[in-house]
C-alpha cells in the first residue's frame, strides 16, 4: 500500500507540474482514483495471480493517465465549470437525445421486449471527463425517479478500458454488460447476433472512441433486485464521434 501511494503520488506531482504552467496558483490535483485502484491483478507464469502497483486500469499509457489528472484539475479549476453545468448554462444542460418514439435506436430497441438491460440516450455537446458522467448518470436517473428512489450523487465510479465494455470476461462472477443483455433470470432467445446489432446500432462508429465509467449500485433501489443474486450493473459511455452519453443499467431476479 505504501509503494502505491507513493506511486500515486509521483504521478500527481507530475501532473501538477503541467497544470501550473496556465494555473499557476493550482496547489493539488484532481484525481478520481483511490489508491486501490493502483493494484492490479497479472496472470502469470506458472498459473498464478500477481499483484502489481501500476497505473488504473482504462489508460493506454502512464502519459494518458497523466493527462487525464491534468483535464480534470484545468476544469475543476476553472469555476467548477462540470459541477454547475446543468445549473447555470441552458446550452450545456444534459438533454434527453430525442423523443423515444422517434429515435431509430429506440425503435430497434422495440423489438427486444424481453431485454432486462435498460439504456438511456443523454446529449452531449460538452465533456469534462468524470463530472460529465457523473451529471449525466443523475440526469438520466432524475428522469426515471417516478419509478424508483435513490441518491446518484452518492455513486462513485470508476473509468473502465472500452474494449472491456463488450468483453464476456466473468472474473469472480461480477456481471457485466453482455452477461445482462444475454443471461438474464428468465431465459431469452437473443444471441450474439441481436447483441451485436443493438450495440452496431448504439455505437455505430464502434468502440475506440468511447470513454466508459463503472459506477457502483449500492445508491438507489432499481439495484435492489439484482443484489440478491444475479447482480448488477450501472455504466455511462461518452461517444466521442456522436457527442452523446448513453447510460445503461440493469438488475433483474427470479
Amino acid at each position: 500500500m505504501k509503494y502505491a501511494a507513493e506511486f500515486r503520488e509521483e504521478l500527481h506531482k507530475e501532473a501538477l507540474s503541467i497544470v501550473r504552467k496556465t494555473r499557476p496558483n493550482v496547489t493539488e490535483v484532481i484525481d478520481r482514483h483511490p489508491v486501490e485502484d493502483f493494484f492490479q491483478e497479472h496472470w502469470d507464469y506458472p498459473g498464478k495471480w500477481y499483484t502489481v502497483v501500476a497505473i488504473p486500469n482504462g489508460y493506454r499509457s502512464r502519459k494518458a493517465f497523466v493527462d487525464s489528472i491534468v483535464r480534470d484539475t484545468l476544469s475543476g479549476s476553472d469555476n467548477d465549470n462540470c459541477g454547475s453545468m446543468s445549473a447555470t448554462s441552458a446550452d450545456r444542460k444534459p438533454q434527453k437525445q430525442t423523443n423515444q418514439m422517434d429515435d431509430p435506436f429506440y425503435l430497434l430497441l422495440a423489438e427486444y421486449p424481453d431485454l432486462v438491460v435498460d439504456y438511456f440516450i443523454v446529449k452531449g455537446d460538452w465533456y469534462c471527463g468524470y463530472e460529465s458522467h457523473r451529471i449525466v448518470l443523475k440526469f438520466a436517473f432524475d428522469s426515471l425517479s417516478d419509478e424508483w428512489t435513490g441518491d446518484p450523487n452518492s455513486a462513485t465510479g470508476k473509468i473502465i478500458p472500452a474494449e472491456k465494455l463488450m468483453s464476456s470476461e466473468d472474473r469472480n462472477g461480477k456481471l457485466n454488460y453482455r452477461k445482462a443483455f444475454l443471461d438474464p433470470p428468465h431465459k431469452i432467445s437473443y444471441s450474439e447476433n441481436d447483441f451485436k446489432r443493438v450495440n452496431d446500432a448504439l455505437f455505430p462508429n464502434g468502440t475506440d472512441e468511447l470513454d466508459v465509467y463503472e459506477w457502483s449500485t449500492d445508491w438507489s433501489d432499481y439495484f435492489d433486485d439484482g443484489r440478491e443474486w444475479w447482480g448488477t450493473l450501472c455504466l455511462t459511455v461518452y461517444d466521442k464521434t456522436l457527442n452523446h452519453f448513453v447510460v445503461i443499467m440493469a438488475s433483474a431476479t427470479d
